[in-house]
């Protein structure tokens, strides 16, 4: 992290760039570069790693436990990690907020649609 006096931040030097024969004064122009595309696991792929990892936290003495489902009114993934002595959710992506509001946008838009066909 850079922490500067604002009487110096006109001093600062642009970040270096390597050279390059690409562009005007030798700069070379950015690339966009687009991600590796990786495979969709399968069902069964995800509930063998999803296996490995409540294994690993048996073997930890950990009481945690770690679950993947899908929510039927949105049709989002959820991901949860309980504790398995009181069955509280320790954490969960997304939350149920986030899922109350995905919920509540797909109502709105079929409203939407629905207004849009009469």
């Amino acid at each position: 992290m850079l922490i500067q006096n604002i009487s110096n931040a006109a001093q600062v030097a642009a970040p270096a760039r390597p050279a390059g024969n690409g562009g005007p004064g030798g700069v070379a122009p950015e690339v966009a570069q687009t991600p590796a595309q990786t495979p969709t696991p399968t069902p069964a792929q995800l509930q063998s790693e999803v296996s490995k990892i409540n294994s690993a936290l048996q073997q930890a003495n950990k009481n945690l436990e770690l679950s993947i489902s899908v929510d039927k009114s949105t049709n989002k993934q959820i991901v949860k990690l309980t504790d398995k002595d009181t069955g509280d959710t320790l954490l969960q992506y997304p939350s149920e907020a986030m899922l109350a509001i995905a919920q509540g946008i797909d109502e709105f838009q079929r409203g939407l649609l629905l207004k849009q066909q009469a």
